[in-house]
């Protein structure tokens, strides 16, 4: 998965989420707020309806404020988290204020509707910049996101207790509904350059993302047309953008917000074109898309660290190996001595010089033949180790291999592998705490599918979830089936719960080779091997099998996708 681009929430966004917000949550009263990383609170307000829950984030990639789904609990709350908390209790938000083109949203909060306001939660949403404070009536700094010292501004620097000052105002003209086709188009031509730089620089509120959604709705023509000089468009092409730019400031003045994913953009709020989606709550749409965009990057991360440990691992086992292999081939000459030696001793008259090279090569080939023991345990050990990487890059390229899996589950999927790979093959100092802390085992959401007959076919996507579906969960009657001879996740068909028939078998030995290293070969040979044959190789990793007896299949991976991905 390359680095994932994240559509930032500029001051059209932000003025669709002010509109929808202040219709859906205001009035409310303040229930609940909690702070699930270090730069994202969740917050909880109670209409006459029901509890609704909005997710701010000063995070420099993506600030944000957003409707989200009732969220799960977080126990630790943090000194942030607990401050508000009580701070704002039995405070009612009476009002949502967001000016001109400015990034900064004003919560206002008074003890009830009508009455004075006593606390203000100021969200700007400035890029690295960005921030969260609380004031008091008076504007001074309760408590914020992240305090800014004297070092990292000059020209802001702020902490609690300090009266908030706004960010300078924004360059440029604002954009006016009724300016006129002639003057726009001076005003951007001032400056020769190229289109995008000559908008951004001439009007406020423009981002990356608008300017294209003003060009077209074609993603390569837009971005071929920002690029272009000022002087290089042709008149039409002019009377088109303005076009657009007056729909734009239109939909702004009439509040006209639809969210819509299908644009030169990943999303746009504002009727550009046609929506693809309608009704849409466009908060909770924006909750999701940054919520998967996050998971995502998470997912991008954790597994772009993995792939390196992993190699560097592998890269010095084989150079471990290779350093053995060399020893062994250079100490195999200790028969040569023995030999040599014994050729002396049964000369007729050997010298006394003689006899003492003798026994001086006997005790050689003696220290050889015990590091020649040594080593090939050491070439075992090696090959073993290497043996279990590539099972980890397997497991690791079937996850990444999955688009249609939900990035929630991929990303327990790839934090519980991660967790495993730490504890078992790039070892950390503190990873003895796995085992030690670790009261009660959780596992991702075990892959399963349904067979032609009806039955579960479950799939292991890593070491423990292959002991599990295999060792812990298999029933007498299962059948397990484990590509040949070449690392492979455990595939069980559940033939303990039902009757079963040769569809089912096909398919199993299918998805066996599909979660397998050979799953680019046309046909790949599978073991299928009833479920109480097989036995733990214990000082290994976790399902590490052996067993007795045993079918060959040929699996079919193509055939394998196919059907998976239609489940």
């Amino acid at each position: 998965m390359s680095n994932v681009p994240i559509q930032v929430m500029d001051s059209t966004t932000l003025k669709a989420v002010v509109f929808e917000l202040s219709k859906a949550i205001v009035p409310s009263r303040f229930e609940n707020v909690q702070q699930i990383d270090s730069h994202t609170l969740q917050l909880g307000f109670r209409t006459l309806e029901e509890l609704r829950w909005i997710e701010i984030s000063w995070l420099a990639e993506s600030p944000r404020i957003v409707q989200i789904p009732p969220p799960k609990r977080y126990g630790d709350k943090s000194t942030l988290a607990k401050q508000l908390k009580h701070l704002l209790v039995n405070l009612a938000l009476v009002e949502i204020q967001q000016n001109g083109f400015e990034r900064i949203v004003k919560f206002q909060l008074s003890s009830k509707p009508g009455q004075e306001v006593e606390k203000e939660l100021v969200v700007e949403l400035m890029g690295r910049h960005s921030n969260i404070l609380l004031l008091d009536k008076s504007g001074k700094v309760i408590t914020l996101g992240k305090k800014i010292k004297d070092t990292q501004s000059r020209l802001r620097p702020i902490g609690t207790g300090d009266i908030y000052v706004s960010p300078p105002p924004l360059k440029g003209i604002a954009p006016n509904l009724s300016e006129s086709f002639q003057s726009w188009k001076e005003n951007i031509c001032l400056v020769p350059s190229t289109f995008k730089n000559s908008l951004r620089d001439t009007y406020q509120g423009i981002s990356p993302a608008l300017t294209l959604q003003l060009l077209s709705n074609d993603y390569n023509k837009a971005i071929k047309i920002a690029n272009q000089s000022v002087k290089s468009i042709e008149l039409n092409e002019w009377e088109s953008i303005y076009k657009k730019w007056q729909e734009w400031l239109l939909a702004i003045e009439n509040k006209d917000y639809t969210i819509n994913f299908n644009a030169a953009t990943d999303f746009t709020v504002w009727k550009g074109i046609k929506p693809n989606v309608k009704n849409t709550n466009i908060c909770l749409s924006l909750g999701i898309y940054y919520s998967n965009k996050i998971i995502e990057r998470k997912i991008n991360s954790i597994t772009k660290k993995l792939k390196y440990d992993l190699k560097k691992s592998k890269d010095d086992e084989t150079r471990k190996l290779e350093e053995q292999e060399l020893l062994i081939k250079n100490i195999s000459e200790y028969i040569n001595m023995q030999n040599k030696a014994n050729s002396i001793l049964t000369l007729k008259d050997p010298t006394k010089k003689q006899i003492i090279e003798a026994q001086r090569l006997f005790k050689e080939a003696k220290r050889k033949k015990r590091s020649k023991e040594s080593i090939i345990n050491r070439i075992e050990f090696h090959k073993k180790k290497i043996s279990e990487i590539e099972y980890c890059e397997l497991f690791l390229d079937s996850l990444m291999h999955e688009d249609n899996d939900a990035n929630k589950n991929k990303l327990d999927s790839v934090i519980e592998l991660k967790e495993e790979i730490e504890e078992y093959i790039c070892i950390k100092k503190n990873s003895y705490k796995f085992k030690s802390n670790r009261k009660k085992e959780h596992f991702s959401t075990i892959k399963e599918i349904q067979s032609p007959s009806g039955l579960k076919i479950q799939i292991g996507t890593n070491n423990r979830q292959n002991e599990l579906i295999s060792l812990r969960k298999g029933k007498k009657g299962d059948l397990w089936f484990h590509a040949q001879e070449t690392p492979g996740s455990h595939v069980v068909l559940k033939a303990s719960n039902g009757l079963f028939d040769e569809k089912d078998i096909q398919l199993a030995a299918d998805l066996a080779s599909f979660f397998s290293r050979a799953r680019g070969n046309k046909l790949v040979p599978i073991v299928m091997v009833p479920i109480e044959n097989l036995q733990r190789i214990s000082g290994s990793l976790p399902g590490t099998v052996s067993h007795r007896g045993g079918k060959v299949l040929w699996g079919e991976a193509d055939r394998a996708e196919k059907y998976f991905h239609q489940k």
